[in-house]
C-alpha cells in the first residue's frame, strides 16, 4: 500500500511502516521530477532504542532505506549497505524528524552540522539537494 501525502490528514509514527509508505510516495514524486540519468544515491537510516512495531524486523531498532538510480527509486524497510548510513538513537533524533527546515537552517547546518548522538558514515558529496524537500514533507506528517 502506497500512501498519498495529500491524503494524510493524521500524523504517522516516525519510522513506522506507514511513515515509510509516505516517504516512498514523496521520493517517487521528487525523483520523477529531479532525478538525473547517470546519477545514483542511497541512504539507510537505523534508529536504535525504538518503540516496538516500527519499520524493520528488530523489535527495538527501526530501519529504512532508499536507493535512487537515474529517475527510479526503491524504498524499503530494514538495513542495507548504502552510500550514506546513519545509526542514531530514536528519541534523540525524533525532534529533528519533526522539524521543518528553512533555507537559513539548512545553510547553518551545512556550516555547523547538528550534534546528535549516533554515527553517520559514507560520502554525502553527491547527495541530491531534493532530500531537504523529502525531510520537510515528512516532518509535517511525523508524529
Amino acid at each position: 500500500m502506497t500512501a498519498d501525502v495529500t491524503d494524510v490528514t493524521e500524523k504517522v509514527a516516525f519510522a513506522s511502516p506507514e511513515w515509510v509508505d509516505v516517504a516512498r510516495t514523496v521520493l517517487e514524486e521528487l525523483v520523477a521530477e529531479h532525478g538525473e540519468t547517470g546519477k545514483s544515491y542511497s541512504v539507510c537510516e537505523v534508529f536504535t532504542e525504538a518503540p516496538a512495531g516500527l519499520a524493520g524486523a528488530d523489535a527495538t531498532t527501526a530501519a529504512w532505506h532508499f536507493r535512487v538510480v537515474d529517475k527510479t527509486v526503491t524504498v524499503g524497510e530494514g538495513e542495507i549497505d548504502a552510500d550514506t548510513n546513519v545509526r542514531v538513537d530514536y528519541k534523540s533524533v525524533l525532534p529533528l524528524a519533526r522539524l521543518v527546515l528553512t533555507p537559513e537552517m539548512l545553510a547553518r547546518a551545512e556550516r555547523n552540522p547538528p550534534q546528535v548522538e549516533g554515527k553517520s558514515t559514507g560520502d554525502r558529496s553527491n547527495m541530491p539537494s531534493y532530500l531537504a524537500e523529502l525531510h520537510n514533507r515528512l516532518a509535517v506528517v511525523t508524529q
